[in-house]
């Protein structure tokens, strides 16, 4: 603390009216992560190497310069303890003086230097100035501990076209306050998981997006006030597939539409194509209007032909426009190159036939 000014403005701040006296008065604590919760709640581990930071709100706190006239100088904090479930006094170096209507103090957890693992519970806050006075809060903290995974499951398996369900058991969850739930993967960007539902403080039930890329994800779940858990390894993303794909014909002009059939040769464990519900299918390429991005573009008037066949319209002229396009430039069509597909099927299956022996959309 940068003494000298400290003294300097505590010198100022006791000369000012707003200090009416020695007895303080406690109003609030707050965690600045959820400012509207009361009692404020705070996890008993993570927040850092200091802990977790909260806000003192009330009326006259008083600070005292210590030593002022010696090489030495000091201020002396009100002291601020807690009681609970057990007894503690904040450390000096974990309060910092704002005002006079205004105090933050780091909480150690398990997880700070120097540490401290306050037990579950709902304590009790009191400020005491140094010249004499205190003020308490009752209930105006409660401890929490970290939230805790012990069970993924996936019940249904995974879709590639629709959200898989995904229910997450453990413990510590919060009922009140929806957590941040995210997928991580080396090298991509970290998935959210929107759409949750928390059961009980012991379950969750969410869902996997659809297109959720395959592979091995960690996920972390971030409760509200703060503390996280985050476990490696939980989920691996498979998809059924279908069978080989090909299409015919190969190739059609920038300037119009062009009709083509998608066979599936499906074998061993690939899936036909079924009978039921939509077929999604796409042409993985730019449009004119933004030549630079490659984008998922859908194919219009998919029709179910037989299990081992689509027909579909690939949209080289209009490409996300509305049809019919009248600009015989088609100037949000296709940018003529050659290009795969993407093919989800109803069943949750998935194929792709790529660029090498895709579509060719010609000048």
């Amino acid at each position: 603390m940068r003494l000298p000014v400290a003294a300097a403005l505590l010198s100022l701040v006791a000369c000012s009216e707003s200090t009416e006296g020695t007895t303080p008065k406690l109003e609030g604590l707050i965690n600045p992560r959820q400012r509207l919760i009361t009692p404020a709640r705070v996890c008993n581990a993570g927040g850092g190497t200091a802990g977790w930071r909260l806000e003192l709100i009330g009326s006259r706190f008083i600070p005292v310069p210590r030593d002022a006239l010696t090489d030495t100088p000091s201020v002396e904090l009100p002291l601020v303890s807690l009681s609970g479930p057990t007894d503690y006094t904040l450390p000096a170096d974990h309060l910092f003086f704002a005002r006079t209507e205004l105090m933050r103090m780091d909480l150690p957890t398990r997880d700070s230097t120097p540490s401290n693992t306050l037990p579950p519970g709902t304590y009790s806050v009191s400020v005491t100035n140094p010249l004499g006075g205190t003020s308490e809060l009752e209930d105006a903290l409660r401890v929490v501990p970290p939230p805790e995974i012990t069970n993924l499951t996936a019940p249904d398996g995974f879709r590639y076209n629709a959200a898989s369900p995904l229910v997450i058991e453990g413990s510590g969850f919060r009922s009140d306050a929806l957590p941040l739930i995210v997928l991580q993967r080396q090298g991509e960007e970290d998935q959210p998981l929107f759409t949750l539902t928390v059961v009980s403080d012991t379950r969750i039930e969410t869902e996997v997006p659809p297109a959720t890329p395959e592979g091995t994800y960690a996920l972390t779940l971030t409760n509200p006030e703060g503390c996280s858990v985050t476990r490696p390894q939980a989920l691996t993303i498979t998809y059924p597939r279908l069978g080989a794909l090909s299409v015919s014909p190969a190739s059609g002009p920038a300037k119009s539409d062009t009709v083509i059939t998608l066979t599936n040769t499906a074998s061993g464990a690939s899936r036909p194509f079924t009978t039921r519900g939509t077929h999604d299918v796409y042409l993985v390429a730019p449009v004119k209007t933004d030549p630079g991005q490659t984008v998922n573009i859908p194919l219009y008037d998919v029709t179910f032909v037989s299990s081992s066949q689509l027909r579909a319209t690939v949209p080289n002229c209009s490409g996300f426009d509305s049809r019919p396009v009248t600009d015989p430039s088609c100037p949000g069509g296709i940018v003529p190159g050659t290009y795969g597909f993407i093919v989800a099927d109803p069943s949750g299956a998935f194929g792709t036939l790529p660029a090498s022996s895709g579509f060719t959309v010609s000048p």
